[in-house]
This record gives C-alpha cells, structure tokens and sequence, in this order.
C-alpha cells in the first residue's frame, strides 16, 4: 500500500469513528428520545398563547408557533391522581378507578394505590427498548400510590420548584451520556409551581398587579391578588422551561426530541364558586395547555381545532414511536387526523366535593351533568348495574362562552350528547379496573405533603 493511502485510510477510519461516537452521545436513533413535561395546575386561559392578555408564557409560546398545538384540550378529570393516571394509562378515571377521596379520615383507612393491573405509558415504552425515567415533586405522584410502574428510576422531590426539577432532569440526562447509554430514553418531569400555594421567587412575585382588563369572569380583589402570584409562578417556570430547552439544544439532543407538554387540570378563582381545583367541570378548571413537539415536518406549526382529551396522549406518543394501535382504548392518535375528526366527543370526570361528569363534542358543547354523592360510601359505583342516571347542570357553548354561565336551551344537542356520554361512560364502566386498596395506611408524613398542597383536608 502506498504511504499516501495508508493515511488517507486512517483518515478515513477516524472520520467514521468520530461520526459514530458522536451518534452514541447525542442518541441517533430511528426511535426518538421521548421528555413528557406536566406542568402541574396550569390552566390554558392563562397562557398568552391561549389569548391571555399578560405575557405570561413567551417560551411556551414560541414552543406552540413551532410545533403542534390543541386550541381546545380537556382533562380526564380536574385533580392530580385521576388525570396524571389518565395520561399514564390512556383511559377514564371510569375504568381505571384513581379517585381517592378528599377525606383524611378515609383515606387513612386503606391505600389506594393505580392498579399493577394497568399497563402504564413508561411500562409500554419500556418494552419498546426505552430507558425510562422520572421527578415528581407532587405527593400523590409516587411509588406508594402506584405511579411508578415502569420507570428504571423515579424520584420523589417535595415541594421543588422549576429549576430544582430541570436539574433534576440535567443530572438524569448526564449520568445516561457518562454511562454511554445506547437506548433512546423517556424522561418525565412533574413541575408544581403555578400550584398553590401561590410564591412565586424573586422579582416573579411583583411581576403582575393591577386588575385584568380583558377577562371574562368578574374577580374580588382577594382573588385577583392571588392571580397575580399564580401569573407570577407560570412565568417563572415559562423562564425555567426556556433554560432547559436551552441545555437540551447545546446538548444537541433538542432537534429529534418528542416532546409532550401538558397540564394535568386547571385552577379556580371562586368562577363557578370554589378555589384551587378538583371540584367542577368548567373551563377554569378542565380546559389545559397541550403542546406537541413530534418531529414531524406536517406537525410544525399545526394547530388541532377539534375538542381533545388528555386519554389521546398515550395513543400519540406509541403511534409517534411507531407502536401498534391500542384499540381498547377510548383516546385517539392526534397524528391520525380521519381519527380525531370521527369520534363523537370526549368525557371528564370528578368525584371529589362534588360527583360530575361532562362529556364536550368536536365544536366545544358541553354537558355538565350531577351525579348524588354520598360522603359515607367513597365508590358507590361498583358496577355498570349500579350506576344511576345523572342530573343535568347544564348544556354550555364552551368555546363561544368561555365563562360557562349562560346555558344553552338545545334538546337536539342536549339529547346528541346525552347518547354520547352513555356509549363513552358505558364503555368505561366495562372496562372497570379497581385500584389497589390494602390495609397500608397512607403515611402521616404523606398526609401532611398532601394537606400543605389543599388536599385531605
């Protein structure tokens, strides 16, 4: 061999190893790296990109002019346990039974754990081959209440705000590349910031006052006070999210990154006369933010019109890494527009203060109907044989009359959404998973956790 080849072959040789170590550090992959953000009680109508006349959001924003965006997504059901389990396992709070009840004394009873009957979105990713991760600064999010399966690592971080949970996720993401990880990874981070209580850090504390302008709903000035800290904690977690994206993007691991980010449910602000969340099926509380970043060349810039639901992320995600179809499921793909445009409606669901179910169709009509509750018997609803026909609250124009205070007088469409709500709920039933409940007794340093964030009161 000439002296010439000879180094022009070494060269050559380098050249593709270098190519290939920098493949295995940044994770090329056909299967791509997955980060699941919830960003934990945000409600949309409070994001600029939603409308909001304060510039609360301009990371998240930008994040939505880029990639795909739902104008009009619903919870499952408007408190933590039942709607992260939702998007956990792609079904109905109806079927999969994680509604604890809001009582101490109850809940010290037994421990009502997700059922390891489900199978879980990091369970099914894991059998694609992920390496699966997460951080929860959220109590009900942890090992003791079930929502771990299929995680290789889960940690729990009380109470920690935006930029502790993004370290969390940089220290997780650094260990995988010392440890040469060749798997595609599923990363999820829980943020709990805009949740009260309301305490925004630093300058976020001041950043908004005065009164809105532009709203829809009339506030006191006590509540208005604490929606200006709330505004305060979204825009610094908007910051916070804006760093990440930042790291990810020198990391070189941003450009083939599927991103979901979402909020598990809402806040209210005594609109339809409560405070925080878990109690009514309004706008305020069922109406979040869902952003999509699927790498797809179709999706950029997209926005999905039609009314969607949180039980469509796990049948998005698996069609995105190319999983077979869970056709039990009540979701749909948000890739398979014929899909999305097909289905009828969507269903939430809240057993809590009160017991209410709404089902909302494809343009944003929704009825909200009133289940009896019974305080001494926390799941009266065994059974499809038990169940007992509902009250209807109301028929609501929820995307023309975003407040939700001036009902609708339309049998034709109360009567079109009545049969919805019976198919979706019936199926729901049949499907029916109960939770884990053994004589554990929860914690009491879990029930303090729980009750410093308004829960078991």
């Amino acid at each position: 061999m000439k002296r010439y080849d000879f180094f022009s072959t070494l060269l050559l040789c380098f050249f593709t190893l270098s190519l290939l170590s920098c493949s295995k550090r940044e994770w090329k992959s056909d299967r791509p790296n997955v980060l699941f953000l919830m960003l934990d009680t945000l409600r949309a109508d409070h994001l600029s990109g939603y409308g909001y006349e304060r510039p609360t959001s301009p990371v998240l924003d930008a994040f939505a002019n880029e990639n795909l965006k739902a104008a009009f997504a619903l919870t499952a059901a408007p408190w933590t346990p039942a709607s992260v389990a939702s998007m956990f396992t792609g079904l109905y709070p109806s079927s999969h039974r994680m509604m604890p009840p809001n009582d101490r004394d109850l809940a010290k009873q037994g421990l009502a754990r997700l059922s390891d009957e489900l199978t879980t979105l990091a369970e099914r990713v894991k059998a694609l081959g992920y390496t699966t991760a997460g951080v929860s600064p959220n109590p009900w999010i942890t090992k003791q209440f079930g929502y771990t399966q299929g995680f290789d690592q889960f940690y729990f971080v009380e109470r920690e705000p935006a930029n502790k949970i993004t370290e969390s996720g940089r220290e997780i993401i650094e260990a995988w590349e010392k440890k040469n990880l060749k798997d595609p990874f599923f990363l999820y981070l829980h943020f709990l910031d805009p949740h009260d209580p309301y305490t925004p850090p630093g300058e976020y504390a001041t950043k908004f006052s005065g009164s809105l302008a532009r709203s829809p709903f009339s506030y006191s000035p006590e509540m208005q006070e604490k929606i200006n800290l709330y505004d305060g904690e979204i825009s610094f977690l908007d910051h916070e999210l804006g760093k990440f994206f930042d790291y990810l993007k020198a990391k070189k691991l941003y450009e083939d990154l599927v991103i979901v980010i979402v909020s598990d449910h809402g806040e209210q602000f005594m609109e339809h006369g409560d405070e925080r969340h878990g109690y009514k099926l309004y706008n305020e509380e069922v109406h979040i933010p869902l952003l999509l970043k699927t790498g797809r060349p179709a999706d950029k810039g997209r926005t999905i019109n039609e009314t969607v639901s949180t039980v469509d992320i796990l049948p998005t995600i698996l069609a995105r890494l190319g999983a077979p179809a869970q056709e039990h499921l009540p979701g749909v793909s948000l890739l398979d527009d014929t899909a999305l445009k097909a289905r009828r409606g969507i269903m939430s669901e809240i057993r809590k203060k009160y017991d209410m179910k709404s089902v909302t169709d494809l343009p944003g009509n929704r009825l909200i109907m009133d289940v009896a509750f019974d305080e001494k018997n926390p799941d009266p609803m065994k059974s499809l044989e038990a169940w007992v026909a509902p009250r209807v609250l109301g028929l609501f124009d929820a995307r023309n009359e975003y407040a939700c205070m001036k009902p609708v007088q339309n049998r034709g469409i109360e009567a079109k959404l009545r049969g919805t709500f019976d198919e979706l709920h019936t199926t729901a039933l049949k499907a029916l998973v109960a939770p884990v409940t053994s004589g554990e007794q929860i914690k009491d340093e879990t029930l303090e956790q729980l009750k410093s964030l308004g829960y078991l009161q």
